[in-house]
Formats: C-alpha cells, sequence, structure tokens
C-alpha cells in the first residue's frame, strides 16, 4: 500500500512519514520507511515524475574523456 501511494501521491519522505505513522502504525520509523521505499525502487522522487515528450536530457558542463587522460585547468 504504500510503495502504491508513493508512486501517486510524490511526496517527499518527511511528509511520507507523517502520513504513515497517521494511518499505519505509529511506529514506523523514518529509515525503515526509507529502507522500504528503496527495496521496491520508488525512493528518487525525480524518477517518479512524469517526463514531458519533446523534453530535452540534462546537459553535461564537462565532457567525458576516456579513461587514462588527465583533465588539469591551467589559470595564467
Amino acid at each position: 500500500m504504500v510503495v502504491a501511494l508513493r508512486r501517486i501521491l510524490l511526496l517527499p519522505l518527511d511528509d511520507w512519514v507523517a502520513v504513515t505513522r497517521e494511518f499505519v502504525p505509529p511506529e514506523v520509523s523514518r529509515s525503515g520507511l526509507d529502507r522500504c521505499l528503496r527495496r521496491h525502487g520508488v525512493s528518487d522522487l525525480a524518477a517518479l515524475m512524469p517526463q514531458e515528450e519533446g523534453a530535452q536530457a540534462a546537459v553535461k558542463p564537462f565532457k567525458d574523456d576516456e579513461p587514462g587522460f588527465v583533465h588539469i585547468d591551467i589559470k595564467y
């Protein structure tokens, strides 16, 4: 029940703990709830948010280099 409602309500963990303690046994701990959400793969809210069609991927600020290269910034 907790996992299904997490996908629908999209509440942050602290708010989700308050809701869970209100309607599920009050001895639920924050860490226990976090472990449950991680186990079921719903702990990351950004991954659960609906994606817009045509949305661009995040721009990476740095270039990915092949392994073995060292990037050095020099300030003159």
